[in-house]
């Protein structure tokens, strides 16, 4: 077996195994390798117990968790005493392998969103199921309901984490009549359903012009930088302008062409630790090598990521590399606003099966000029 004999291995010598297995084939094969071949390395059929990774023996097979098929143990003992980790997050994996399944298969999950607009402004909320319901009733089954809501909140988690952060750092968002939004590192994952972005000026009721400009290499660059993006009626009646505009750039390029100052900056599962910072190395140069263009006096930095681990390096990159003096607002906290749609975690970062999009957050401000 490929995976055999890694019996005692750590977390980091057991995943550093399985991402030099895909690099390595996907140089052999001259060419990316697709996600679900990707996937064959990095969740092998092995025990899930912390440091074992056995891919058992003739005589005692793998048991494979008979209701999310997404957990294996090699031995009745290991089973037993992972049962109640396992038991937190059964369901989870369950819910994660459908919703795979559902936008391999069908489409990505773009369920219809809330269209109420607030006639007087409530701010946040303890939580994002205040403003999407959560099915209480468990089924056997992962129901509709429950994959809708966890698309869902997948959708609305980016506007209502800005949302969150503005109540908590903007004293006079609830009287502003305008918004300038950046978000920074787009792709087409904030492309995708923007009209979800308008969610945000539903909760503020006295905007009346908001904008919001999408910066990132990754974008399909616009003939015309706005893009056409039909408002709801509500919005349309009040006459409301909410506008979208596109730089297909980094963000850093992006400034020396547009000196607008927004009042909020949002980088999305940012990953600014994943990239070497070794001379040469292209990724951080075109990417995030410029991290403290992201700061704007007056402004608030948003930026979030999947797990705690990742969280914590985040935002040590940032301080590191940014040249300038900031004020942390939120370190490295939960985010209330995350996404609920869980994602199997092959890294599994403390010891966590899944992560969520916009999991974990960190605010800072630019001090002094």
């Amino acid at each position: 077996n490929f995976f055999s004999g890694h019996q005692g291995k750590d977390r980091v010598q057991w995943n550093t195994f399985r991402m030099n297995a895909v690099k390595t084939c996907s140089v052999m094969l001259s060419r990316a390798l697709s996600l679900v071949e990707q996937e064959m390395f990095l969740f092998p059929r092995v025990c899930r117990m912390a440091g074992c990774h056995s891919t058992g023996t003739s005589s005692e097979q793998l048991q494979d968790c008979p209701t999310c098929y997404c957990v294996t143990w090699c031995s009745d003992m290991h089973r037993e005493e992972m049962v109640d980790q396992h038991n937190t997050v059964c369901r989870e994996l369950r819910l994660a392998r459908v919703a795979d399944r559902y936008e391999c298969q069908v489409s990505v999950g773009l369920p219809s969103l809330p269209s109420n607009l607030d006639k007087e402004y409530l701010g946040t909320a303890p939580d994002i199921t205040h403003f999407v319901d959560k099915p209480w009733a468990v089924k056997e089954e992962i129901t509709k309901e429950e994959l809708d809501f966890a698309f869902l909140t997948n959708q609305l988690s980016g506007p209502l984490t800005l949302l969150d952060v503005a109540s908590r750092f903007l004293p006079d968002l609830s009287t502003r009549t305008s918004l300038t939004v950046h978000i920074a590192g787009s792709s087409l994952y904030e492309m995708m359903g923007i009209i979800k972005w308008e969610y945000l000026g539903h909760r503020l009721p006295n905007i009346t012009n908001m904008q919001l400009v999408f910066i990132g290499p990754e974008l399909e660059q616009e003939e015309e930088e706005q893009v056409p993006v039909p408002q709801c009626g509500d919005c349309t009646t009040l006459r409301r302008s909410i506008t979208y505009q596109t730089h297909s750039t980094t963000y850093q390029e992006m400034r020396k062409v547009d000196s607008t100052i927004p009042d909020l900056v949002l980088v999305q599962n940012c990953g600014f630790s994943e990239y070497s910072t070794e001379a040469g190395s292209t990724e951080w140069e075109e990417g995030w090598a410029g991290l403290g263009h992201l700061l704007h006096q007056g402004s608030i930095l948003i930026f979030t990521s999947y797990t705690k681990g990742e969280a914590v390096t985040d935002l040590a990159r940032f301080l590191e590399y940014c040249d300038k003096e900031v004020e942390v607002l939120v370190r490295c906290e939960e985010n209330n606003m995350r996404s609920h749609r869980p994602i199997r975690d092959w890294e599994q970062d403390r010891d966590k099966d899944v992560f969520y999009s916009n999991q974990f957050i960190s605010v800072v401000k630019q001090v002094g000029n």
